[in-house]
Order: structure tokens, then C-alpha cells, then sequence
């Protein structure tokens, strides 16, 4: 059984979640390398299948990258001001899926 942690500020949360999606962008990458070296000896009539698999990788590094992005910008302004102001966050997320997403869900919440 884990330890029950206390109340902890949105701030250290964002950290934590910014920290671990960091982690996860590097892993992401490392599974690029690999698929790109399986590419290189896989028979021609597979490499259709492989390239769709790294196009799907990157898509998942962008969408990792996005969201530690976003993440970061909104912990870095929340230290100003003490509230999660999002939009230049959002605005700032190159990947107009995921911006959009995040958009619908944060106006959701907000009324």
C-alpha cells in the first residue's frame, strides 16, 4: 500500500505531470530509433506497414510534446500570477487536434 500524500498545490501537480510527460517524449523517441532500424532490414513488401507505425510514433512525439509544452507554459504562469491562465498556452500548441481538445475541455469545466 502507497502512502497517502497531502493536499499539494496545482503548481507541484503541473510540475510532476510536465516532469513525467518529459520522460515519456524521450521514451517515445527511443521507440522512433528502433522502428527506424527495424525499417532498414524489414522486406519491401512490410516497409508500407513500418513506415505507417513511425508516422504513429511521431504523431504520439508531437502529441507528448504538445501537452509537456503546454504544461510548462502554464506552470511558468501560474507562478506570476497565482492562477492558471491557459490561453497563451493553448495558443501555443502547434497541434490544432490536441489545442482544440484541450479548449473544449477547459471551457467545459469552466461554465
Amino acid at each position: 500500500m502507497s502512502e497517502t500524500l497531502a493536499p499539494v498545490e496545482v503548481e507541484t501537480v503541473l510540475e510532476a505531470i510536465s516532469t513525467e510527460m518529459s520522460i515519456a517524449a524521450v521514451a517515445c523517441g527511443h521507440l522512433d530509433v528502433a522502428l527506424g532500424k527495424i525499417l532498414e532490414v524489414v522486406p519491401a513488401e512490410h516497409r508500407l506497414a513500418v513506415m505507417h507505425e513511425l508516422h504513429m510514433v511521431d504523431m504520439l512525439a508531437q502529441h507528448i510534446t504538445a501537452i509537456t509544452d503546454f504544461t510548462g507554459r502554464v506552470l511558468h504562469e501560474s507562478h506570476h500570477t497565482g492562477r492558471l491562465e491557459v490561453n497563451d498556452a493553448l495558443n501555443a500548441i502547434t497541434l490544432g487536434d490536441v489545442a482544440a481538445r484541450l479548449r473544449a475541455s477547459l471551457q467545459a469545466k469552466a461554465g
